[in-house]
Parts: structure tokens; C-alpha cells; sequence
């Protein structure tokens, strides 16, 4: 979830070329995502039975994060593009909050791996235990992650005095870029994609006992497909510039574009494709429409249909 500091782009054009396409990208990814998400939230929030189950309480606090972390983007990366004069101190913690952002995408997607998981392969200890622990496991996630960052911010400006990091600049180098803040990075990375990687072939185990995976059901392979190609979307573009010290223009800006849209993804991949969830915000949509349809009957007043007729004619009765 770093950038690097490299010689390609110290060159002033480049760089600034680079953070405009960043602002650009983190600003479509902040308005769909969000869009996408309201709708996704509202839906959850009116259905009781959806509200206590536990995947989509994961998958909303991610997409929070998402678009969290899109926003502190647009914000981080238009400053450095227009470089508007800031202190030091400013462009560090905006970094460092979005950072500590981006590491929850990555949590909130392991722990929605785990909770599928453990629903799969331990049904009978999931309820007492998953209810149980998801909103301290939650609110865990936000701390350590916001203290991490914070610490890897302390450690990067251990040689930086008060002056320094009250000065006044259009632009300073991407923090993060130490060995230690390297190294945490990819150890993080690996340990959530060695979690995700387990999770996964435990469920396709007992999927393969339950025969979920048999020739004549394409839907169960196809969905394990998918989730996988869109988790590699996800790890792989930042372990790469985390771990290549020395990066170019064309590196950063694919890494960069393959992580976007990646994100652009989880509302599909885990939303919009959940058949559950896909028939409650039709219907949600279906009863608006409805609606909207018997005000506007009422406003241009036809009387030659009463309330029934203007039901049965426009819309239907709607799905309950």
C-alpha cells in the first residue's frame, strides 16, 4: 500500500503527470464505489435478517474503507499534483491515514475469507462465535491499523526535527519508503494473502466432499475463480512496488491502474453478484419506481383510473 521514492520520477513533469492520473482514478473510484455502496448499505440496513448476518457487515465496512481510501487519495494526490504549500507534517499524516486505510481494504477482505470459511467448514461453532467477536474484531482492525501507522510515521521522522516538519512546501517525498516500513508491508501482505490462500482451499475441500464442484456445477468453480483472480488484483500490485525498491513511470502507473480497479470491483464481486442481495435492491429499485410512478399518476390526475387500475397498469404489485 506504499509508494517508493525513485530516481524515474523526480522529473517534475512526470510526477506531476502521475498524480494527476492518480487524482483522476481515486476520484472514479471514490464516486462509484460509494454510489454502489449507499445503495449496497441502505439495502442491508432495512433488511433485518441481512443486518445480522455477518458477510454483509464485513462487506460494508470494506467498502467503507474503499471509498475512505479513494478519498484521502484524491485529497493526497491533487495536493501534490497542484503542489499547494503545506507543512511537512500535513502531507505525512494524510498519507499515513490513507495507508492505514488501505490496510483494512486488505483485513476486511481476509476476514470476509474467514468468515466464509469458517460458516463452511465449522457451521455448527459459527453463529456462537463470529457474532460474538464481530464488532470487537472490527473495531481491533481500526486501531491497529491507525497505531501502525502512526508508529511507522514516528520511526520514519525519528531524524526530523520540529522545524522540519512544520516547513511550509509545495511537495514532499512519499513516506514509507524506509526498509522497516518496506518490510512490514510485505510481511502483512503475505501473511493476509497466506490467511486468504488457506481459507480457500479449506473451502474448496469441503466444497469437493459436499460435491460443489463436480462436472455439472460450473457456478461454485466460477465463483472460487473470480474471487481468486479479484484477491490477486488486489495483493499483488502493492507487493510489487512495495518490493521493487527502484521503480518507472510505466511500473507505478500499471501497478497503480490494475489496484483501481480492483477496488472498483469488490462492490460487484461481493455485492451485486450475491443473489440475495441482488434480488432485495431490484426489488428496493422496483418499489421505488413504484412509487414514483403512483406520485406522478396523482399529480397529473386521471380520472379514469382509480388507485388499483394505476397500480395493476404501471408497475405491478410489488415483490413484498
Amino acid at each position: 500500500m506504499t509508494d517508493l521514492p525513485n530516481n524515474s520520477l523526480n522529473d517534475t513533469p512526470k510526477r506531476k503527470e502521475l498524480e494527476i492520473i492518480k487524482a483522476s482514478l481515486y476520484l472514479f473510484d471514490f464516486i462509484f464505489i460509494t454510489a454502489v455502496g449507499l445503495f449496497i448499505f441502505k439495502t442491508v440496513q432495512q433488511n433485518s435478517e441481512m443486518k445480522k448476518n455477518v458477510q454483509y457487515f464485513l462487506l460494508c465496512h470494506h467498502l467503507l474503507c474503499c471509498s475512505l481510501f479513494s478519498c484521502f487519495g484524491v485529497a493526497y494526490n491533487t495536493i501534490r499534483a497542484l503542489a499547494v504549500e503545506s507543512p511537512r507534517i500535513v502531507f505525512w499524516i494524510i498519507f499515513g491515514v490513507q495507508v492505514a486505510i488501505g490496510e483494512g481494504v486488505l483485513i476486511t477482505l481476509t476476514l470476509m475469507t474467514l468468515n466464509r470459511c469458517f460458516a463452511v467448514c465449522w457451521p455448527f461453532r459459527y453463529i456462537s462465535l463470529v457474532h460474538a467477536v464481530k464488532h470487537k474484531v472490527m473495531i481491533c482492525v481500526w486501531i491497529i491499523t491507525m497505531f501502525k501507522s502512526m508508529c511507522l510515521l514516528l520511526i520514519e521522522g525519528i531524524d526530523k526535527t520540529p522545524e522540519d516538519m512544520s516547513e511550509v512546501i509545495p511537495s514532499c517525498s512519499i513516506v514509507f519508503g524506509g526498509p522497516f516500513a518496506r518490510t512490514m508491508g510485505i510481511i502483512l501482505i503475505l501473511f493476509l494473502g497466506g490467511i486468504i490462500i488457506v481459507s480457500y482451499c479449506l473451502l474448496w475441500r469441503e466444497g469437493k466432499h459436499a460435491g460443489h464442484f463436480n462436472s455439472s456445477d460450473n457456478k461454485a468453480r466460477k465463483t472460487i475463480l473470480i474471487h481468486g483472480l479479484h484477491l490477486s488484483l488486489f495483493l499483488f500490485p502493492p507487493l510489487i512496488k512495495i518490493a521493487v525498491k527502484r521503480s518507472n513511470f510505466i511500473l507505478n502507473l500499471t501497478a497503480f491502474v490494475v489496484f483501481s480497479l480492483a477496488q472498483c470491483f469488490s462492490p460487484v464481486v461481493y455485492g451485486l453478484r450475491n443473489k440475495e442481495l441482488q434480488t432485495k435492491l431490484f426489488n428496493r429499485q422496483r418499489i421505488s419506481l413504484c412509487t414514483g410512478h403512483m406520485i406522478n399518476g396523482r399529480d397529473v390526475q386521471q380520472p379514469q383510473l382509480n388507485n388499483s387500475e394505476l397500480i395493476d397498469t404501471r408497475c405491478g404489485t410489488p415483490d413484498p
